[in-house]
């Protein structure tokens, strides 16, 4: 009987605290741990391999786990034992298979995952003094934010390790600025983040080699001495950045393309009308509080004269500090911050009303060339007033009628982050968990500093007749983030050797309008090295697959799950995770010819990435993304039938 083991996406229930006694068995070896890694037009593919040696004197089960960051999807998976490899192949996730492994996790010991990340784990019977040499390959795009790209290995292999290895080759179409590898990231505060960007902040043991203007090699080979006795727990991370062009930077390759523009504007932000609705119901007594207060402090000094601004506190009912926005002076913004440190935790939690009243300080405003936000933080659900998630929604979105942008901060695990995703979706913001951890002041402020400064707003790329418009990926963005970049993809007409696009945006003090037409070049004319027979093999299209997949799964969260758009996109996201071998919450691998019992794959989420993706914050250590309510167990049996195990994924994209 041939065994099939359930690789799925599943939901935990809290949050993961703590590593299974097991991991750290003295009865295995790990000989070897090689990380083969290459960046090429921003996304990564990323091939990690570990041998690992049963070193009893009978058989016994060796367990191989690993982080991915929670936005890669993962590509390939393979194992060797006695010179026999095993392949896992990716078919349709049964919503059974999710709700089981939902079932199994509930009662097994916490596991401890980094913040923003997938534990990927797989158990194998070994025979005695034989080797089993484990294989996963993942596919992400990186996203810019701070101004740099982050490139992140989760490195735990549970002891010192005589064959380590990392080599990472970054190759881009612009001159690198500069390619830094700071110290390993041995925890996942947002302090220790921040500390990341100082010139002095480097990892001794790296080799950064930049082999030309547009490439670079990064090494890493720790001997087991620098390891450690107990191995290397933690991870390790590449900042990098590039020249951008001023009209933005095209690439076009086998009937495809890639758009790539920068609104870096320093100083030179648009204004914004911004209210804080801050939750001060009995839950958030003590330390939620009091890094409520902090963090509150930090955003406040960091208003600019420019902007106007107010805070409405609510528990069971909500209270005003002004009775209308005020300018963001210094003598207004250190009263608000008297506010601020009188506010007493108590009563209940009345959702409904606070961002109704948040609202309606829009009202009537017609400005068109300031930034509207609504920075919403709540640790709980609604207790008082109107407490259906569904009719909360609808009151927000219908009473948004000035294209307020709500952002919303879940407190803790309590937070109600089904009724916050779909309210953010709606109203073009996003969602994300604030850990109740020693660092949650510089979550908050952190998470505030990137929405906070806006270059460009009501931004729109119009491809003419260049393109087929049903393929195109996102093309209007309402807010651009200073620090992050806009991607567009899609396919290019029939026969089309130049593209002609136009950009339109509105910038402090100015309408910008641009009309540019770029050529169809080769690839190896935007970088000599991609000559080679690999770079055939639909770079391109499969980023344009990886963000249209990543986009309907943000889409979706705009509508209920009996709703007919929720079937049509989770269909396009099935049909395209089949076709380009990317495991999705739509998808899991299969593993045969083994013996019933011998293999258990599974991978282990705690969070959904799409949140993030609005922003551009895919793998930053800020906060853990929210949990989705309706991931776990969605229904693919209705989707259509197409060939159900699709074809592996080739190594040789790899450079």
């Amino acid at each position: 009987m041939v065994a099939k083991s359930v690789w799925a996406f599943t939901v935990m229930v809290s949050m993961v605290t703590a590593l299974t006694s097991d991991e750290a068995s003295l009865n295995k070896r790990v000989e070897t741990f090689h990380v083969n890694s290459t960046i090429l037009f921003e996304s990564a593919i990323t091939k990690i391999s570990s041998r690992i040696r049963n070193l009893d004197n009978v058989t016994q089960e060796i367990k191989f786990s690993l982080a991915k960051p929670t936005a890669a999807f993962i590509r390939e998976f393979y194992f060797t034992i006695d010179g026999q490899r095993y392949y896992g192949n990716i078919t349709r996730l049964q919503t059974t298979e999710s709700e089981n492994q939902a079932d199994q996790i509930s009662g097994q010991t916490m596991i401890q995952t980094p913040r923003n990340a997938d534990l990927f784990e797989v158990s194998v019977n070994v025979p005695a003094g034989s080797a089993a040499t484990f294989t996963l390959i993942y596919y992400e795009m990186l996203r810019r934010l701070r101004g740099f790209y982050e490139y992140k290995i989760h490195v735990n292999p549970g002891q010192s390790v005589p064959d380590f290895f990392i080599e990472v080759k970054i190759v881009e179409n612009r001159p690198l600025t500069f390619v830094r590898v700071p110290e390993l990231r041995t925890d996942d505060l947002i302090t220790n983040c921040l500390n990341e960007t100082d010139e002095g902040n480097i990892n001794e043991l790296a080799i950064v080699k930049k082999t030309g203007n547009e490439t670079a090699t990064v090494l890493y080979r720790p001997t087991e001495s620098q390891q450690g006795a107990a191995g290397i727990s933690a991870a390790f991370v590449i900042h990098y950045e590039m020249e951008h062009g001023e009209l933005g930077d095209v690439i076009m390759f086998d009937n495809y393309f890639a758009h790539f523009i920068v609104f870096d504007r320093p100083s030179q932000f648009l204004p914004k009308d911004i209210i804080f609705v801050l939750d001060q119901s009995g839950s958030m007594e003590d330390s939620k509080i009091e890094q409520l207060k902090r963090a509150m402090d930090a955003i406040l000094s960091d208003l600019l004269p420019q902007d106007r601004f107010n805070i409405i506190k609510f528990n069971s009912s909500s209270a005003e500090w002004k009775t209308s926005l005020t300018q963001a002076n210094a003598k207004e913004i250190d009263l608000s911050k008297v506010y601020v440190n009188k506010i007493v935790a108590q009563g209940g939690t009345n959702i409904n009303d606070a961002l109704l009243a948040a609202l309606s300080y829009f009202t009537g405003q017609d400005d068109g060339e300031r930034v509207r936000i609504i920075f919403f933080l709540t640790d709980g659900k609604a207790t008082v007033g109107v407490q259906d998630s569904r009719t909360i929604t609808q009151n927000i979105t219908q009473a948004n009628d000035r294209d307020v942008a709500i952002y919303c901060l879940g407190f803790g695990k309590d937070a109600n982050f089904g009724l916050l995703t779909t309210l953010c979706a709606q109203n073009g913001g996003f969602t994300t968990e604030i850990y109740e951890a020693c660092d949650a002041a510089e979550q908050v402020s952190f998470l505030y500093d990137r929405i906070s400064h806006v270059p460009a707003m009501n931004v729109h790329i119009d491809y003419k007749n260049s393109v087929d418009g049903s393929t195109l990926t996102q093309t209007d963005f309402p807010r651009v983030f200073n620090g992050t970049e806009i991607t567009v993809f899609g396919r290019l007409n029939e026969g089309v050797k130049t593209m002609k696009y136009e950009i339109t945006a509105t910038e402090k003090s100015r309408k910008l309008n641009i009309i540019n037409t770029v050529e169809l070049k080769p690839l190896e004319a935007i970088n000599p090295c991609l000559n080679g027979p690999q770079f055939r093999s639909g770079i391109i299209e499969r980023m344009w697959a990886y963000t249209k997949i990543t986009e309907n799964l943000m889409e979706k969260d705009k509508y209920t799950p009996d709703n007919n758009k929720t079937e049509k996109l989770l269909m396009d996201v099935f049909l395209k995770s089949m076709k380009y071998s990317f495991v999705t919450p739509l998808t899991s691998v299969v593993v045969d010819g083994l013996d019933q019992g011998n293999v258990q794959v599974k991978i282990i989420t705690s969070s959904d990435w799409s949140a993030f993706y609005r922003l551009g914050m895919w793998d930053v250590p800020l906060s853990r993304l929210i949990r989705s309510e309706r991931l776990g167990t969605i229904d693919t049996s209705h989707l259509g039938s197409i060939n159900e195990t699709n074809t592996r994924f080739k190594e040789e994209l790899l450079l």
